[in-house]
């Protein structure tokens, strides 16, 4: 069965250790089976309701070293396509890789991404890991002699791969190595001098076939791979390299992809380009795109925010003649206005946040988005943006609310918190308040003071309460209770 699955549950563990040689460890079980959570020898196996995103109570438990199936599905080959992924290598010395190593890292992976499911399947095999980042990106880890590769998949194409995502995996599958490469030297006594990481990075050519070394690839401008003799410049691995803090292009920045100019911008990209422009830009370009006088200016009577008037227009513009980001450019060359205004709808900012790492996948409480909308103020539009809130559901919010703001915002965060495909997490909220420039320190002062509880909505409060009172009235009907 596991060696199928690769799944166990608590209950059936627990159910071999009542053995009589595990008597002496059964006292002890809990402890134990965090233990072995925290050493990725176990890993929680996150479930998530289809329809609504919520995530659903742990009951399986991945053992990685007990799988033995290998991936037999088509998802290499027609999904993970040299037009559609990226790809790198994190390169051990010698031939093969021990097979704890890779087993604590597709462990680590089950702990942070949801495995992804393709036909009919969930994609998890002995050395293989299929993971949904989000709505567009997936991730592949997989081991092939003595590499683990890590594929990240745009389901449209690799043209539009974020690069602020493809760079924070790469740090993350990195830190995560580092440390169980750590935790493995230090286990087999390893010498002050061997205390190195036993890896190295390279990235793959474009056919994802072929290799050059991080290092070699950070002293050269071009690289011609060996098998198919392509010419690859130094943007092609930029991608895992991205200044997750630095807010302008870098040097060599080529500005959108084609395949990028080809897409409809979402109600996200064209609020993280309008954000830092003036006013006169918005209105410049909305009239170089087709917006009259007129239509602008009744939405400076309709809304009192001139933040949601400039991304307003770009909406309606989107809306109406079903613009892409080809015409945004074309437009802002027509201004004389520099193009790589346009980059910053693909950046993704990064913070780290200073609260337990664990809080992260927690939902917030009625108590912190209280608390919360009392300190958001004008952003609130933009955070809905953000939140993936619709452009009509904040207009319904807006007119219910008035000019009161710690209303709106208290609506907006609730709203998210209930209607969300994606879980509505405390990492996904402090992510969104740093992408519209108002930071995570206000967040992180409120869970400081008010600490972390388990959020329980309310129907299950209703179910809780309904079984606490079935209980009640059944023993009291008991018959057979011994009276005081």
């Amino acid at each position: 069965m596991m060696s199928g699955s690769g799944i166990i549950q608590r209950k059936d563990l627990y159910n071999i250790w009542e053995q009589t040689h595990f008597d002496k460890i059964l006292p002890y079980k809990e402890f134990i089976f965090d233990m072995l959570i925290h050493l990725d020898i176990l890993s929680e196996q996150r479930r998530y309701d289809n329809d609504t995103g919520s995530r659903l109570k742990v009951e399986n438990f991945f053992v990685p070293c007990m799988l033995i199936l290998r991936n037999e599905t088509s998802f290499m080959t027609c999904v993970c396509t040299p037009e559609k992924a990226v790809r790198l290598a994190f390169s051990f010395k010698g031939t093969i890789i021990p097979p704890a190593l890779p087993n604590r890292l597709i462990s680590a992976c089950l702990s942070m991404w949801t495995v992804k499911t393709y036909e009919g399947k969930q994609l998890l095999f002995s050395g293989f890991i299929g993971l949904s980042f989000d709505m567009a990106h997936d991730i592949v880890v997989c081991v092939e002699g003595n590499k683990i590769l890590l594929y990240i998949v745009h389901k449209t194409s690799n043209g539009l791969i974020v690069p602020d995502i493809a760079t924070g995996i790469k740090e993350t599958m990195f830190t995560t190595l580092e440390r169980i490469s750590e935790f493995y030297q230090s286990a087999v006594h390893a010498s002050p001098n061997s205390q190195k990481i036993p890896f190295h990075v390279e990235y793959s050519c474009s056919r994802l076939e072929c290799f050059i070394t991080e290092e070699a690839a950070s002293t050269t401008d071009e690289w011609i791979c060996d098998k198919h003799k392509l010419l690859h410049t130094k943007e092609k691995w930029n991608i895992w390299n991205q200044n997750q803090k630095k807010i302008q292009c870098e040097e060599n920045c080529q500005g959108l992809s084609e395949d990028a100019l080809d897409q409809k911008p979402t109600d996200i990209e064209l609020q993280r380009f309008v954000s830092p422009c003036d006013v006169t830009t918005v209105h410049d370009l909305a009239i170089h795109l087709g917006m009259t006088f007129q239509e602008w200016e009744d939405l400076r009577d309709n809304y009192d925010r001139i933040e949601i008037v400039k991304c307003r227009i770009l909406v309606n513009w989107r809306d109406r003649y079903k613009g892409k980001f080809r015409d945004i450019a074309k437009a802002l060359s027509n201004m004389n206005c520099n193009l790589h205004m346009l980059c910053r709808v693909k950046r993704v900012r990064i913070e780290r946040c200073q609260s337990r790492e664990e809080y992260m996948d927690f939902i917030p409480t009625d108590e912190i988005l209280d608390e919360l909308a009392q300190v958001i103020g004008v952003v609130s539009f933009q955070l809905g943006i953000e939140l993936g809130l619709s452009i009509t559901s904040l207009d319904i919010i807006q007119h219910d609310n008035g000019r009161d703001l710690v209303a709106q915002c208290k609506a907006i965060l609730f709203k998210w918190r209930k209607d969300q495909i994606v879980r509505p997490t405390i990492e996904v909220l402090h992510n969104a308040l740093v992408n519209v420039g108002k930071g995570s320190q206000c967040l992180e002062e409120i869970i400081k003071s008010k600490g972390v509880k388990k959020y329980i909505p309310e129907e299950e409060k209703d179910e809780v309460e309904k079984k606490g009172k079935e209980k009640t009235f059944l023993k009291k009907m008991n018959p057979f209770k011994k009276k005081k």
